[in-house]
């Protein structure tokens, strides 16, 4: 699900940023999200009725708001964008549509060298890279695995570009500023997970956060 979120500037973590509701909570005006999924987007209509919260059926490679944001957020959203040209696109497009001065914020697969999951990630998480490419390939294609408890739900395909590109991306887009974060695990994710698995798990970060100004 990606989010547009119009008069609320004083965001620049990602907690809960996924959750649209959040924003609303934390003084947005407006929020915006949209998503390829059509089946995601009637969902999102049936559980949440707010006149400050629309969902769209659109692509990230493929929209337009007639109104500029504040705030942007993609969680586990770019990677799905396979082609090299159009992840070009998508962000060009987002940044087009944020406000001079606006903060975008994402999370992705971590686009380097070295990179290695414990292997009971997908269990514990509820989602898992199959199988990195050795050596890394920038843009490489990979089978990601969703799960429910032990099982095997389903799969999709998703493009592991590198760190590197999405900061050439983000300089042609017109971002000003941009920062790689690694995600902050809290206490019950400690408790829950284990340090044996996280050390493993951020070392370096499976996934990691983006964070670009206009």
């Amino acid at each position: 699900m990606f989010i547009f979120v119009y008069r609320l500037g004083w965001i620049y973590t990602i907690s809960a940023g996924h959750n649209a509701t959040k924003f609303l909570e934390w003084g947005a005006q407006k929020v915006t999200g949209f998503d390829y999924s059509k089946e995601m987007i009637d969902n999102c209509k049936s559980l949440h009725n707010s006149k400050n919260l629309s969902f769209h059926h659109l692509s990230v490679t493929d929209f337009k708001f007639n109104e500029k944001f504040h705030v942007a957020t993609a969680v586990f959203v770019l990677q799905y964008v396979h082609q090299k040209d159009q992840l070009q696109k998508a962000i060009r497009l987002i940044c087009e549509h944020l406000e001079d001065g606006g903060l975008f914020v994402g999370l992705i697969p971590n686009g380097v060298e070295g990179v290695k999951a414990p292997e009971t990630a997908g269990k514990m998480l509820g989602a898992e890279i199959e199988k990195r490419q050795l050596p890394f390939v920038d843009g490489g294609l990979v089978t990601a695995r969703f799960y429910e408890g032990d099982n095997i739900k389903c799969t999709s395909t998703m493009a592991l570009h590198s760190n590197e590109f999405y900061e050439k991306c983000f300089q042609n887009a017109g971002f000003s500023k941009f920062e790689w974060l690694a995600p902050k695990i809290s206490d019950q994710g400690h408790s829950i997970l284990g340090e044996e698995f996280l050390k493993q798990f951020m070392n370096p970060p499976c996934d990691i956060v983006f964070r670009v100004f206009k």
